[in-house]
């Protein structure tokens, strides 16, 4: 019984880390239609083609930042000079 029960947390888990690690990839975050919502501002709206990651470092026309996480629907960002954070919001 307790071998199953440890079975089953087990693959929860590497579900869960999975669904992390692919939803802060560049890959993802790329795909996504990003709003703005407060903080550091580098667009009001970062549209799948409007935006290139290199490094964690998302580049757009009108600036550059440094990705600090991911949740799916939020983006986390940070002002590479002031160290500001910033958040987008998932319209996608």
């Amino acid at each position: 019984m307790k071998k199953r029960i440890f079975k089953i947390i087990s693959v929860i888990i590497g579900f869960v880390l999975i669904l992390g690690f692919y939803t802060n990839s560049s890959s993802f975050i790329e795909k996504q239609d990003w709003k703005y919502a407060e903080g550091t501002h580098i667009g009001d709206w970062l549209a799948k083609n409007s935006i290139e990651i290199n490094n964690g470092i998302i580049e757009t026309n009108q600036g550059k930042a440094k990705i600090v996480f991911c949740y799916g629907k939020e983006l986390i960002i940070e002002n590479i000079e002031t160290k500001e954070k910033g958040y987008y919001i998932n319209k996608s």
